[in-house]
């Protein structure tokens, strides 16, 4: 650039000498549109000395933009250096770099891509043989590598995908995708203890990936580590990577496990501590107010703690087990049980059918067949007939009914109810149950609550579940 410049630069001085000899005190003089413009020879020079500097300056420019554009595309460890350029391995620096021309790295980077197509289709035996097509363009690189654990993936072929991974984690820039591959491995295998042993590691050596915390946290769990669960927990909370919802749920149920344990340990202090914690992080968490309230009714007889914990979990998540549990707290005559239920009643208006449930249970064992009838009545008008109400029914039936066969009858409503969807009888196993523990994420059921669930392995997404209610897949995260 400095001769390129050095020429035209010592031109002009020349020009200034021989006028400056011809005519000091000269001008230069031009007429552009009819206006006539005088420059010193002076002020000429070094104009013409400052356009030959910016036009210099801006060819280095575009110089070194195509320069950028020509050598700094990088694909993995790749460089270019020129067109016609072969595969060459730099024993210099770094014998592991590959130089590719142009041409190569764009045929290498549409076998990439047509390979993960192949792949995603499904197709491995084609995605094989373009990978055999790619490995003659960029050598053993780490990217074969990476492209075969998708296809033992694809496969199933999960001890291949588990070998491999493990080479993959000797590398340090690929490190954690071996890690990743070898995790799904070991947990396609249910290999779970060994699954753990990877996850550690990879918590190790980072714990700001979302994949790395929610692994760490749910093999833990399984693993029945709820302490060291929650210290995974606290660690992606504090980096803001789990989002705020689930990070409660989760916490709620570690806090809620850890109670347990405490409560085989006979550590009363302990209990007391992580129940109120998992309700605080969880106020619709139907076990730990159960919970608590049953620990305050033991604990000097809290009864006034346990009915404020009972109400406000009914306020915010009625069940029946919460009703049974507030009601069981006093020593009410059948009356006076039933005058409490329908205060309880006013509150829950997330489960109207729920109230009519009980109520009528109530009302038949205080003798209040009427009052029973109609409950009963309006819960059939919304819902099927469920294996409680169907008891409730028949009990009913047979209790005001001189003739049990009468077309009055409930019963005989159902009855027909039955035969209209092909059933010969009203039996109490072909009424669904009334409410269960469902998993939001598989809908699978159970009849108790579970903090993990046996069929998808999500934690804490069993909800309770009337069988009225909305289906698992209106729920939001809670």
């Amino acid at each position: 650039m400095f001769r390129s410049v050095l020429k035209p630069i010592i031109f002009v001085f020349v020009l200034w000498g021989i006028l400056f000899v011809i005519d000091r005190n000269g001008s230069i003089n031009f007429t552009l549109n009819n206006h006539s413009n005088y420059f010193s020879i002076d002020y000429f020079c070094l104009t013409l000395i400052g356009g030959i500097l910016a036009f210099e300056l801006m060819i280095l420019v575009f110089k070194s933009v195509i320069n950028l554009i020509k050598h700094d595309v990088l694909l993995s460890n790749h460089t270019f250096r020129g067109d016609k350029e072969s595969i060459e391995n730099i024993q210099a620096a770094n014998k592991d770099k590959i130089v590719l021309s142009r041409n190569q790295f764009d045929e290498a980077a549409i076998l990439i891509v047509k390979t993960l197509g192949a792949i995603t289709a499904g197709l491995m035996n084609e995605a094989r043989r373009l990978l055999v097509s790619l490995r003659k363009i960029v050598g053993d690189d780490a990217i074969i590598d990476i492209l075969m654990l998708k296809i033992y993936k694809g496969e199933k072929n999960f001890d291949k995908m588990e070998q491999l991974s493990q080479k993959l984690m000797q590398n340090e820039d690929i490190q954690l995708v071996g890690m990743k591959a070898a995790l799904e491995a070991q947990m396609q295998k249910k290999e779970f203890t060994e699954a753990l042993k990877t996850v550690n590691q990879a918590f190790e050596v980072r714990q700001d990936l979302y994949w790395v915390v929610s692994s760490a946290f749910l093999l833990r769990a399984k693993n029945n580590d709820w302490l060291g669960a929650l210290e995974v927990l606290e660690s992606g909370i504090e980096k803001n990577i789990t989002p705020d919802q689930k990070a409660a749920r989760l916490k709620a149920v570690a806090l809620y496990e850890l109670a347990q344990q405490a409560l085989k340990d006979n550590d009363k202090t302990n209990f007391f501590k992580f129940i109120t914690q998992a309700l605080q992080e969880n106020n619709k968490f139907i076990p730990a107010a159960l919970d608590l309230a049953n620990y305050y009714v033991k604990t000097d007889n809290q009864t006034r703690k346990a009915e404020k914990v009972l109400y406000d979990m009914w306020v915010e998540n009625p069940c029946y087990e919460v009703a049974t549990a507030y009601l069981k707290l006093f020593k009410d005559t059948k009356g006076e049980r039933i005058q409490r239920m329908e205060k309880l009643a006013l509150a829950n208006n997330k489960r109207p059918s729920l109230n009519n449930l009980i109520l009528a249970e109530l009302y038949l064992k205080a003798k209040k067949y009427a009052k029973a009838k109609t409950e009963c009545k309006i819960f059939l008008l919304k819902n099927p007939a469920t294996q409680k109400m169907a008891e409730i029914i028949g009990e009913l039936d047979e209790k005001t009914q001189k003739k049990p066969s009468s077309s009055a009858g409930l019963m005989h409503s159902l009855t027909q109810k039955f035969a209209h969807i092909g059933k010969s009888n009203v039996s109490l196993d072909n009424c669904p149950k009334d409410f269960q523990w469902v998993c939001a994420n598989c809908g699978h059921i159970e009849d108790h609550w579970e903090p993990i669930c046996s069929q998808c392995g999500e934690i804490g997404r069993s909800y309770w579940h009337l069988y009225v209610d909305k289906d698992a897949s209106d729920l939001d995260e809670n």
